[in-house]
């Protein structure tokens, strides 16, 4: 029996993962981890007053430490930064996203970014390590994703609760410098802290921001618990008590965790456009984009959404076919039918702090009761509005590429969203993430960022 055979997987893919870090990047995965932090950071910045972002601040704002808290003055305990920029970044609904399920770890910037900007600043580490923590995490989720069983989301796990221990454990081990023995330690740590179901993203509720932190959080744990010497299983993953058959009840795939990939899985993650579950991005981009104009409710006699039952844009999907009445900010932003009838009349659904204060508008709601979802025979996506005066619109372009705006795009956003916080200042943020891999300590960014106002939650998104 040859070497490889005998080590456990999750020993294997921390080779792979470890080699990856050590290793000269592609230029296409430093692009891509520069985008996922002007899209993160932006978004972040903008909305760190959010309801889930004040709790999580009172909860676990009142440490001491070297780490930066979006919005906050304060530096604070890693742990505690890790968990609250977690809640941040998940709270908007306006995350990076995977294609749907486990793949490419749901809502990955969620999750490893806090953790990997947490650890970078609790040693002082160089944007180059930073980078490499972020392209490691990434790749960690992504290949866990693609190797687990579809049946641990139909035994109704949440990605982000299942994943999210992982990608931050192995980020924050690359940034500590882990040795591949190491990085397997974290990662099985991991495996016992990933849990979580979608009951919150059903009701609304804040449960689902809050296991982005968890799982930031936890992962940093991990991280530090293995570099400690804690001694770890070898079949983590595989084994018949392990995490692929406890949370699936199947086999895992190794072809899909080790073999070799065209791209690193930090290159092939989505973008939100728009504040809203990643099942709705494409309807609302048909809406927004294919309207010349908003319409009122009293034209309007009604509305038919034609999508896929599963998949990135399936209707089966927790909270997704929600009918009135929308009782919180999540429960419409989740739902079809309020998001699609907010982009009708024309309301800015691409801000987070729209859905916060107008969930239960009475002209939004009276419309969501006139639109009808109906399955698809295919993957399209399309939209008819059906108007008294007798006409017809239909709207059934194509818009697969929603989830992947140019990188102009990107920087626009983000300077778009910064300067509601930052002003002026928000063009120097972009120039140090522009630098990172030249900056000897990552706090000369979190610096940056921290000349912030007081502020309210941005009407910017």
């Amino acid at each position: 029996m040859n070497a490889q055979a005998t080590e456990g997987w999750v020993l294997q893919l921390s080779c792979l993962l470890t080699d990856i870090g050590r290793s000269e990047l592609p230029e296409a995965a430093t692009k891509a981890a520069k985008n996922r932090l002007l899209h993160a950071f932006g978004v972040s910045l903008a909305n760190s007053r959010l309801p889930a972002a004040e709790v999580a601040w009172k909860t676990m704002g009142g440490s001491s430490g070297p780490c930066f808290a979006f919005g906050r003055e304060r530096r604070i305990d890693a742990g505690d930064a890790a968990f609250i920029n977690g809640v941040i970044g998940h709270g908007s609904l306006l995350e990076d996203c995977g294609p749907g399920g486990l793949r490419e770890g749901s809502h990955p910037g969620t999750f490893v970014i806090p953790a990997a900007l947490a650890a970078a600043e609790s040693c002082a580490a160089s944007g180059k390590t930073f980078i490499a923590g972020l392209v490691v995490g990434y790749e960690a989720v992504s290949r866990i994703g693609a190797a687990a069983s579809s049946s641990v989301v139909q035994r109704r796990f949440r990605p982000v609760g299942i994943m999210a221990a992982f990608g931050a454990a192995a980020a924050a081990a690359m940034i500590f410098e882990a040795e591949a023995e190491q990085m397997a330690a974290a990662l099985s740590i991991a495996a016992n802290l990933a849990g979580g179901s979608t009951q919150g993203i059903f009701e609304g509720t804040m449960e689902p921001y809050f296991q982005a932190g968890f799982g930031a959080r936890n992962g940093l744990f991990a991280a530090r618990l293995a570099l400690a010497g804690a001694a770890t299983t070898r079949q983590a993953l595989e084994g018949e008590f392990g995490f692929f058959q406890t949370y699936g009840g199947e086999p895992g795939k190794l072809d899909a965790l080790l073999g070799p990939r065209p791209q690193l899985g930090i290159a092939v993650v989505g973008t939100k456009r728009f504040a809203v579950c990643l099942q709705n991005q494409q309807t609302l981009a048909l809406i927004v984009d294919g309207l010349d104009a908003p319409l009122t409710a009293d034209v309007i006699e009604r509305v038919v959404i034609r999508r896929p039952q599963f998949g990135t844009n399936g209707l089966n999907s927790p909270g997704v076919s929600r009918s009135a009445p929308f009782d919180n900010m999540l429960s419409a932003q989740m739902s079809a039918r309020f998001t699609a009838a907010a982009a009708i009349l024309g309301k800015p659904v691409d801000d987070p702090v729209f859905f916060n204060s107008h969930h239960a508008d009475k002209d939004i709601t009276e419309l969501t009761r006139r639109i009808d979802l109906e399955p698809a025979a295919d993957d399209s996506v399309a939209v008819e509005l059906h108007l008294r005066n007798g006409r017809k619109v239909a709207l059934d372009a194509n818009k697969s590429g929603v989830l992947f705006p140019d990188d102009d795009v990107i920087r626009d956003s983000f300077l778009r969203r910064a300067r509601s916080v930052q002003g002026g200042k928000a063009s120097t943020t972009a120039e140090l993430i522009d630098e990172l891999g030249t900056l000897n300590d990552v706090g000369r960014l979190t610096e940056a960022m921290a000349m912030v106002r007081a502020h309210e939650p941005s009407q910017l998104g």
